[in-house]
């Protein structure tokens, strides 16, 4: 996480413009115009630290909501950092858990074509109702697989850059790999057209 710079007033603690005498509608209004705390940035962040498959906006909604509820009893303490993360990764944990109580029941998506899960059914060509089961799945793994994953399939990275930052030996790495396609696969009904192996092991 990059220093921030939030914003302050007399009232003695950073953020307290935004956060303090409003109602929490208000507050949400300041939160949405403009992120001043660049809470979007702090969800993407999360999900990328989770490597899990959760939609940025649909985080970030959840996340504004709940720090502008709690933004009144706010005052200062613990750091705002430390403060926004708590919600984010409250948010989080909220919206895994609601995906896999829908998975559970089989509870349809709302919409034809459902944004919750658009960034994964675009990705894999299928349906919503899918891409929440492969989601579901996917967030299930050992977390070690899911950032294997997320460096060579989402961010680019070789197996040979990903192994020289400390994530080796290239044989787990690939095993690690091999193991969230194959989850992905079974989820959808079908193999992933990207093989085990990733964009390989070059430089």
């Amino acid at each position: 996480m990059s220093e921030r710079s939030p914003s302050r007033d007399d009232s003695g603690f950073p953020g307290s413009d935004v956060l303090s005498r409003r109602s929490p509608r208000e507050v949400l209004e300041r939160l949405v115009d403009g992120d001043p705390f660049e809470i979007r940035a702090r969800c993407v962040e999360r999900i990328h630290a989770e490597a899990v498959m959760v939609c940025v906006r649909r985080l970030h909604l959840r996340s504004v909501a709940r720090v502008a509820y709690a933004a009144s009893r706010y005052r200062g303490e613990p750091a705002l950092d430390a403060w926004l993360a708590e919600h984010i990764a409250f948010s989080l944990r909220e919206l895994l858990e609601e995906d896999r109580e829908e998975e559970r029941l089989k509870i349809p998506p709302s919409r034809p074509w459902d944004p919750r899960y658009a960034f994964l059914s675009e990705t894999l060509g299928v349906e919503p109702t899918l891409a929440r089961r492969a989601c579901v799945d996917f967030n299930l793994l050992p977390h070690d697989v899911r950032c294997a994953y997320f460096a060579v399939l989402v961010e680019g990275k070789t197996i040979h850059r990903y192994v020289a930052e400390g994530h080796g030996p290239p044989d787990r790495v690939r095993a690690r790999l091999k193991r969230a396609l194959q989850t992905l696969g079974r989820a959808i009904g079908r193999r992933p057209e990207q093989g085990a192996e990733g964009p390989g092991d070059d430089e």
